[in-house]
Order: structure tokens, then sequence, then C-alpha cells
């Protein structure tokens, strides 16, 4: 997976390609025939699992030294806890939706383990890491200012796009909240949007802090462009997820960046004050009004308790517990529904390794930029597992993609600590 001497693709232009697969493609378009087994982005992530295991199977040193790889290991449990509710599932009676629900949960498994494993084993130094978190960065940017140009506009701008070979499910208009446009970019719908932005936003931060190989625009246009389209997104989640991530970062702050950070995002709501009437009382009011989306998350408790007590331990089967029963609005219910109890502390450990490899790592580093990149990427999950509790995050193809792909970086990030500390990065 190093890249070569020729210039043949490494697993960093695999990677890169994926993303831009994900976010460029709406989220919503699939190859009709393949149904939800469709999304181009899974169908490549799917190709990625066997590429690893291809590789694992070399037992190449320099790609799999000692120790393990911790985030990995996490994975690899996470998976075995899915296989078992498969099973689990497979034993009881299941409808068609049911069984197909499960065949496609596995699927969809196997493309979450190919894009960690790949970005976890798969990046051969920290200069090819730096330049993945950069075009990774970059291409949020460009996802987040279409975002912008959306609300400012009221025009989708993909709505009427046609792509060969896949068709359109449930896309419809911008949505409309307290009489201001709603924009969700090229995401399903606008929590998916608030998800990716929230992901990118402390790693695009902390490139821009210390990234000095790279020329002041290209640094600050990714930081610029998800914060405003946060500010602008008219969505609680984008908020706490960008709020989350920040809080994360401020102790590894310096006492002169945390004043300029203040000072920057006091600016911000300012411009937003002042050029749009009446958005700051609108965001203002999301945190004060009664929302009915609260309301049926609560009530969802119930629910949930019923059917986890009807298979605890594996749970009911992953991707069978299906949208016509109730919506949960929370992946962690969901995952302890259908993989139980072992599932759900399996999911929440790969999530949490993520976070205390990447600041182990980075106060390993003597370097500033990989200093500071251990945070941001434990900041980027945090803020990520804050709002998986949301939504159905791993529903969604461009949240889960980030997730997965993020975590995966966190154990390269892991796995490259006493590699080139002394070589250049740009």
């Amino acid at each position: 997976m190093r890249k070569r001497a020729d210039g043949s693709w490494d697993a960093v232009d695999a990677l890169a390609l994926l993303l831009l697969v994900l976010l460029a493609i709406p989220s919503n378009r699939t190859i009709e025939p393949l149904g939800g087994a469709g999304v181009p982005a899974m169908l490549l992530a799917l190709l990625f699992l066997p590429w690893w295991g291809w590789y694992a199977a070399q037992r190449e040193a320099r790609l799999f030294p000692a120790p393990a790889q911790p985030v990995r290991t996490a994975m690899v449990i996470l998976l075995l806890c899915i296989l078992a509710s498969y099973a689990a599932g497979s034993l009881r009676a299941l409808s068609d939706p049911e069984s197909n629900g499960l065949n496609l949960g596995l699927l969809r498994a196997a493309s979450f383990m190919g894009i960690l494993a790949v970005a976890a084993d798969g990046i051969p130094s920290r200069r090819r890491l730096i330049q993945l978190l950069r075009s990774c960065c970059l291409l949020c940017g460009m996802y987040a200012t279409l975002g912008v140009v959306q609300f400012v506009t009221g025009q989708s701008f993909v709505e009427g796009i046609s792509l060969p070979g896949l068709a359109v499910s449930d896309f419809g208009a911008l949505q409309e909240r307290g009489g201001f446009n709603r924009p969700s970019s090229t995401a399903r719908n606008p929590l998916e949007y608030a998800y990716v932005l929230s992901m990118f936003f402390p790693i695009a931060v902390s490139l821009a802090l210390h990234d000095r190989k790279q020329n002041a625009l290209m640094r600050w246009f990714p930081v610029a462009a998800i914060a405003t389209a946060a500010a602008l997104s008219v969505s609680r989640s984008a908020i706490v997820g960008v709020a989350v991530a920040t809080v994360v970062l401020v102790p590894f702050w310096t006492a002169d960046v945390r004043r300029k950070a203040a000072v920057a995002a006091l600016g911000l709501l300012g411009v937003v004050w002042i050029m749009v009437p009446g958005m700051m009382g609108t965001l203002l009011n999301l945190f004060g009004e009664h929302d009915p989306g609260v309301d049926s998350r609560t009530d969802s408790y119930t629910v949930v308790w019923s059917f986890w007590q009807l298979n605890p331990v594996f749970g009911r089967g992953f991707g069978t517990f299906l949208p016509a029963y109730r919506i949960l609005d929370n992946q962690y219910l969901l995952t302890l529904v259908e993989t139980g109890a072992l599932g759900l502390a399996a999911f929440a450990g790969v999530a949490a390794t993520a976070v205390v490899v990447a600041i182990k790592a980075g106060r390993r580093s003597t370097q500033p930029l990989f200093r500071s990149l251990g945070p941001g990427l434990a900041a980027s999950v945090v803020a990520g597992a804050v709002l998986t509790g949301f939504f159905d995050a791993l529903s969604f193809p461009q949240a889960a993609g980030v997730l997965f792909l993020v975590l995966g970086l966190c154990g390269a990030f892991w796995r490259l600590k006493d590699v080139d500390v002394e070589a250049g990065h740009g």
C-alpha cells in the first residue's frame, strides 16, 4: 500500500478518492438494482477489505509493526460482535425486509472495516498522512461552501443533477426552519451535513495553526468555510458538534491561540448578526424552544427496553430494526437493540480507543504540527461520538464513511508515532 517509485496509487490516493466519491456524489444516489447496497462509496469501500486482507496475508513488517494496532483491534472486536448478532438474527424467524436488512448490515459492516483498516494500516508515512488530511479538509471546505451557497440562494443545485446509472431516492428541496433555508450540501439531510462539518472542523483548525508548509489561504479556507457553514446551518447539531470539538481542543492551545480563537468566534457571530438579521435569535431559540424530536427520542426508551430484553447480549441482528418499526434517532440505542450490550460496548470502545491513542501519540511528538494533530483527531472523534447520539448515523453513508475514516486516521497516527520523527512532512 506504499507509494511506488513508478507513481502508482497507494492507500492515501484510494482514501482521498473514497472521500471525493462520498462527498461529491449526493448521499442519496444509489445503483437502483442493488438497493441499499448500491451506494457508490460503500461499493468502493467493500473493495478495500480484500485489498487490505491481501496485504495482511503478506505479513510485511513495514505494514504491521509491533506493537499491535489498537484501533484496528477494537474494530475487529466490533466486527465479531456484529457477526455474532448476524448469527443471532439468523436463528430466529425473519420477515423478508428483516432478512434483507440483516444481509445489508453485514455488507455495511464490511465496508466500515475496509475503510478503517486501509486508513489505519495503509498510510506509509507521516508526510503522506499530512497530505491526506490536507485533501480531506479542502474537500470538506468545498462541501461546506456549497451549503453556504444553498443557504444564501435558496437553491439546492444538486437536486436536479442526473448521474448515469444512479437513481435518486427521498430527495427534496431545501428544508426550512425559522424562516431560513436549511442547507444540506450533498448530504441526505441537515443532520448528516452537520456531522461531516463537525468531524472535519478540529482537524482543519489543527492544520491551519501549525501546517506552515501550506500558504495561509489554503490553511484557513477550510476553517472559515466550515465555521461559516455551521453558523448558517440553522442546526443544533452543527453548533453542538463544533462547540464540543472546540472544548476538546482548548486545553491543548496556548493562551495566545485561545484569545485569537475567542476573537474570531465573536467576529463570526457579529458578522452573522449584522448580515443575516434574525439568525442569532433563531439559533438561540433552537436551544430554548420545545423540540418534538427530543420527545421522540425519550419516548423511544421504552421501545428500546422491550426489544433489548429479548436479545440482551448479541441483539436481534445488525440492520434488522427497520425504520418502519420506529426511527430511534439515536445510533447508540439502535446499536443496543441490533447488536446487544456487547455490540454497544464494542462500538463505544472503538471511539474511546481512537481518542486515547490519538492524544498519546500527539504527546510523544516533538513537532508542533503532530503535537496538535493528536488532539485534533481526538476532538473529531469526540464530536462525532456526541452527534452519533442525535440520529441513526451508521445508516447515512457520509456520516458513517467519515466516522470510520477518521477512526482509521487515528490508528495511522498511532502507528506512525515513531516514524519519520525528524523527517519533513510537507
